[in-house]
């Protein structure tokens, strides 16, 4: 008579195990039995797996023709099918612990999207919408403190427009913010300081060219990248200090690769940033001093937003004011 073995897992290894896994096999792992399902529908693995995955940075890519989003990593390039409950196409997208958020072009139309856990999209439109020649930008972040999701809309309404050959100079005026959150599930305006009310921007100063980022959120510190005067070398400062009037910045490091970098994105994580060269976008590793382009098919030109992402477990049911849309 044949004996059978029997072997008998911790439920707290189990729970090790699974919160390294990709969320596809996870999905599929819910079938397994009702007690990995149990596992992975608690609300600790899925922020433990969500911790898990911020170790493994990617970037999401969103193209000008809204007909492909991608997730890039330094192995692979996969494509996510969007679904198609849209009005109109994207123009700028941001993520935040796995959820993405795009919005239409003038800002004023809003998607909540996991493209691993569900196929469908959440659709917010905002209470006050902006003219057509607005310009807006967004920053969509998670407020640990009080666990709460936060999308802020800054708009910036453009008061008038110079153009003077070669030089082409723009004034944006009266800056207005507004500032949703995903537990009373609505946008409201919110204040903003005086002193950066009335920007003024000019597209042909020194200090435009020199400047080779926007800025960056590196290691706890908000950050820029300079390109030296003789333009030999770019350099990442730091923000550290900032009293009164007086602001200090800090150089950390230089921008050392063997091809020419002309500008960095963003920063994410472990060392690793997404730049852009003559050839295309690429990650840069600035701790090995390596650069590996982007896997997407994407051509360079028609790049709209290239933001840091995780995938996560997250679920739009948080998400209050959002409409599901079937």
């Amino acid at each position: 008579m044949a004996l059978r073995s029997s072997y008998h897992f911790p439920q707290e290894l189990i729970f090790e195990i699974l919160s390294y896994l990709p969320v596809k096999s996870l999905l599929r792992f819910c079938s397994v039995c009702k007690s990995w399902l149990s596992i992975i529908s608690d609300q600790q693995f899925i922020d433990t797996h969500l911790t898990n995955s911020q170790k493994k940075p990617a970037t999401l890519v969103l193209d000008n023709d809204f007909d492909n989003v991608y997730v890039d990593t330094r192995e692979e390039s996969v494509r996510l099918h969007v679904p198609p409950q849209r009005n109109g196409r994207a123009r700028w997208m941001c993520s935040c612990n796995g959820i993405v958020c795009l919005t239409e072009q003038y800002g004023n139309v809003m998607y909540l999207w996991n493209p691993w856990t569900n196929h469908q999209l959440s659709k917010l439109c905002s209470p006050k919408g902006r003219g057509d020649w607005d310009e807006s930008a967004f920053m969509f972040v998670y407020d640990s403190t009080c666990n709460d999701y936060k999308l802020l809309r800054l708009t910036f309404c453009v008061l008038h427009t110079y153009y003077y050959p070669p030089d082409r100079d723009y004034i944006a005026n009266g800056l207005v913010a507004d500032l949703y959150s995903s537990k009373n599930g609505n946008f409201k305006e919110i204040n903003v300081p005086d002193n950066v009310k009335n920007i003024e921007v000019r597209t042909n100063s020194k200090c435009f060219h020199d400047l080779k980022t926007g800025v960056l959120y590196f290691e706890g510190s908000a950050a820029m990248v300079f390109e030296a005067v003789d333009g030999s070398v770019l350099s990442l400062w730091t923000l550290d200090d900032v009293c009164d009037d007086k602001v200090a910045w800090t150089k950390k490091f230089n921008i050392e690769a063997d091809v020419k970098i002309n500008c960095v994105f963003l920063h994410l994580g472990v060392g690793q940033f997404v730049a852009k060269n003559d050839d295309g976008h690429i990650f840069y590793d600035y701790k090995k001093k390596d650069v590996k382009k982007l896997l997407s098919p994407a051509p360079v030109g028609q790049f709209n937003s290239v933001v840091k992402y995780t995938e996560s477990l997250v679920s739009l049911e948080v998400f209050q004011g959002f409409e599901l849309l079937t």
